[in-house]
């Protein structure tokens, strides 16, 4: 299985450790970083730093969203990165949702999946370094034609979906696909609007790389690991508007997403996360002491994960994230 990481970007201490994480993954046999942006700290930032302090590892945005950069800011943003980095950015791109997209950059929420195709395609036009005039939907373009070009003659994209027809999609235009908090029972099922768009769209579905984000405390405390894990996949549930709600209901964990959402209403954030069942948590996270994540990554090898994003849990320390990177990668062999 093949192990890439998100840096951790929620806190500053976190941010101010993003160099050492990196050269610690880099070092340990990592395949890629992922920076994701939600409303603290920017993505690209961070990239193009640690684009300076590593050789080998690629640098993924995981995820920018389609709606705060135009498609013409975001060619030129991954051209750069990929320019300053000899060749190793990895376009990872999300529609976001209403709570990032409307209620913090002030924009409408509407047309995403229409949208994210027409993204894709000006991202590719513009990036080859065709001259763009592109009549969609969403987007009206004339004679744009970028200066900088990417070293990469073709940048891999990769989608972050959930909702099938979203999923399908993915498959029909993308080179990778990243979903959150992939369920481990439920894989095939999750796959299979991807399998129908790449074969409706004349692709092979196994050339699509399934990245699989998935919320990974690897400690000797294995209590702490699984506390760690609970607290955040709780505040995905409750507290990121009703996407996740509707995931686990997908999952068959209805009741589970049902309870927590109402606890996170009240503000009783620590039963929230207490309220997630342990086989629930098992199902959609690696957490837990080293043996326990060996079982996990095992677990999901066997069920078909060829990729896996290591997601380090908000509240972690600098101190447990650096244990959790070192451990993971001989856990996986």
């Amino acid at each position: 299985m093949r192990l890439s990481y998100v840096s951790p970007f929620s806190r500053p201490e976190q941010r101010r450790n993003a160099i050492e994480y990196a050269k610690l993954a880099e070092a340990s046999g990592y395949d890629a970083v992922w920076l994701p942006e939600a409303f603290g700290s920017d993505a690209f930032t961070l990239l193009g730093l640690l684009a300076g302090h590593t050789q080998r590892l690629k640098l993924g945005t995981g995820i920018v969203n389609i709606y705060s950069r135009s498609p013409a800011l975001l060619a030129q943003s991954f051209a750069t990165l990929d320019e300053i980095s000899g060749g190793r950015a990895i376009i990872g791109l999300g529609t976001s949702g209403p709570i990032v997209v409307r209620d913090w950059h002030g924009l409408p929420f509407d047309k995403p999946l229409r949208r994210t195709r027409e993204v894709v395609e000006i991202l590719r036009l513009a990036l080859a370094g065709e001259r763009v005039n592109y009549q969609g939907e969403c987007f009206r373009l004339a004679g744009f034609q970028m200066l900088t070009r990417p070293l990469q003659q073709r940048m891999p994209i990769y989608l972050a979906t959930f909702k099938p027809n979203a999923v399908r999609q993915t498959g029909a235009i993308a080179d990778g696909w990243m979903p959150t908090h992939v369920s481990v029972r439920n894989l095939a099922a999750l796959r299979r609007p991807l399998v129908e768009g790449a074969q409706a769209a004349g692709r092979e579905p196994a050339q699509i790389d399934m990245a699989a984000l998935t919320l990974t405390a690897c400690l000797a405390d294995g209590e702490r690991a699984r506390t760690l894990a609970r607290e955040h996949l709780a505040y995905y549930v409750g507290g990121m508007g009703s996407f996740y709600q509707e995931l686990l209901h997908s999952y068959g964990y209805g009741g589970v997403a049902d309870e927590v959402g109402a606890l996170w209403k009240q503000n009783r954030r620590t039963e929230a996360a207490k309220a997630i069942a342990r086989h629930v948590l098992d199902d959609l996270v690696v957490a837990g002491t080293p043996e326990d994540c060996r079982a996990g990554l095992a677990a999901r090898a066997a069920a078909g994960f060829a990729h896996l994003i290591a997601f380090p849990p908000h509240g972690m320390s600098a101190a447990e994230t650096r244990e959790t990177l070192a451990a993971l990668p001989a856990l996986a062999r």
